[in-house]
């Protein structure tokens, strides 16, 4: 089977919530202190924006939606630091019936090359700790840990 990327269409919202729920209530069980169990994740407005500003990519087999990427492109200049044009991952979740079938590693190169084609210096993203598959995907597709971020609740 093989398995398409391309930008979503309006038509596509519903399914693309679904995922989003389902990646969503993982992250609400790890870190009940941020998340909140809701019902939409990503508004129609924003899925739409997103569109329009090529930013969400889906993943589709057999014209099945089966998962999606969220990213932004950002210019980071600094007088004291090198110039990048930074390709920022916000989201990535693959339906939890067809995980661990190389679908996300297919969303990660659909981006990098995206990222190549729009000069981007460098892919960023974060991870909760607790997401050992993705962690394991990441770090065999070729992240690197860069930075640790810490937090304490007060």
């Amino acid at each position: 089977m093989k398995t398409i990327i391309e930008i979503p269409r309006i038509e596509d919202f519903n399914k693309v919530n679904e995922l989003a729920k389902q990646v969503h209530e993982l992250h609400v069980n790890w870190r009940p202190d941020l998340f909140l169990s809701v019902d939409e994740v990503i508004s129609k407005e924003d899925f739409e924006k997103m569109i329009q500003a090529k930013e969400i990519f889906v993943a589709k087999i057999e014209d099945e939606i089966v998962g999606y990427i969220t990213i932004n492109i950002k210019e980071k200049i600094n007088p004291s630091m090198r110039y990048r044009k930074q390709l920022q991952i916000e989201a990535i979740c693959v339906d939890e019936k067809t995980r661990g079938k190389g679908i996300g590693t297919q969303l990660l190169k659909h981006i990098k090359q995206y990222g190549k084609e729009n000069d981007c210096t460098d892919i960023y993203l974060t991870v909760n700790e607790e997401n050992v598959s993705a962690i394991k995907m990441y770090e065999e597709f070729g992240f690197k840990v860069k930075s640790i971020a810490y937090s304490m609740q007060i």
